[in-house]
């Protein structure tokens, strides 16, 4: 796989990349949990602490009830030892009865100031649980998440690594959705030249007033051109190599035909062909080379088969 500047991104790096990921969506899941685990701790605690503050505003007011009860005993006694003489003249049954209100009201506030100090003890003793259980769930949480301390300097060459991968990834995906998109528009592209050809093909066969059933494809046409091109060009350089050894060969003749009449043992041509005779040859060749390439001319420009004209007879008078 190649990264934003062209170069390939190495096999393991995609492995540990891919590791990372997996680790990663592990490590927040598990934080959502703990942070789940945490907020509902925290609303306990909460409702701890409220209860707390009831409990104490209920114990002060319950204080401040012991202590305007016992102001008032406080005052009573007083005003009974300074005023002796009222409490003589007070009766002795409304005496009793002041005493006995006044010690079951001491009774019931020692009863409610024991039961405020037992939920007060008892909500202490749950609070400290609760921050425990919240330390130990956190020690846990921290060491699931790093069973192995790592440095924050290799922590954060980790982060970055993993960011900078992240990015060459995204990169990558632009790329491939870019290289799809444009991979649907060639197909769209050739389906439609497709479609045009095979309009062409069968207005081609309407013009040619050929049978429908068989219709003309244009492609071997234009291959069967393409290959009768070629051949032409062959055959057009080998008449222009045959033309130039011929004329070669004629005025190597006619040099040695104006030098003497009669030709030597070291000739390279036969004694038994006279000068007249190789005239005709060499003009008979020539010509025959240029009735071929008329010939090959007109079937690539018609791209068909056309009747052969008549071919010259070789001349009686050659050998």
């Amino acid at each position: 796989m190649k990264g934003k500047n062209g170069k390939m991104i190495e096999p393991h790096i995609l492995v540990a990349l891919d590791a990372l990921k997996t680790d990663l969506s592990v490590i927040s899941k598990k934080l959502e949990s703990k942070t789940q685990a945490v907020v509902i701790l925290h609303e306990a605690l909460e409702q701890c602490k409220k209860e707390r503050d009831e409990f104490r505003q209920m114990a002060e007011q319950v204080m401040n009830r012991y202590q305007l009860l016992r102001k008032t005993l406080s005052q009573g006694t007083q005003s009974e030892t300074l005023s002796a003489k009222a409490l003589g003249q007070m009766p002795s049954k409304k005496l009793a009865y002041l005493l006995i209100e006044s010690r079951e009201a001491n009774r019931a506030l020692e009863r409610e100031l024991v039961e405020i100090n037992t939920k007060l003890t008892d909500a202490e003793g749950d609070i400290k649980l609760l921050r425990q259980q919240l330390r130990t769930s956190f020690n846990q949480s921290t060491s699931v998440a790093e069973p192995h301390p790592i440095p924050n300097d290799e922590r954060q060459n980790l982060i970055s690594h993993l960011e900078r991968l992240t990015a060459q990834v995204n990169e990558l995906e632009r790329e491939l959705s870019r290289c799809t998109d444009e991979k649907h528009e060639l197909v769209t592209e050739r389906d439609v030249y497709r479609n045009k050809c095979d309009r062409l093909n069968n207005e081609l066969n309407y013009v040619l007033h050929g049978d429908e059933r068989k219709i003309v494809d244009i492609d071997t046409l234009i291959m069967e051109k393409k290959s009768l091109k070629y051949r032409l060009q062959s055959v057009e350089e080998e008449r222009n190599l045959a033309m130039s050894t011929l004329a070669k060969y004629k005025r190597m003749f006619e040099r040695k035909a104006s030098k003497s009449s009669s030709v030597g043992s070291d000739n390279v041509l036969t004694p038994s062909i006279s000068p007249q005779h190789l005239c005709k040859l060499f003009s008979y060749i020539f010509c025959f080379l240029s009735y071929a390439c008329v010939v090959v001319t007109p079937s690539i420009a018609s791209v068909g088969p056309r009747p052969h004209s008549h071919i010259p007879a070789r001349n009686s008078d050659l050998p």
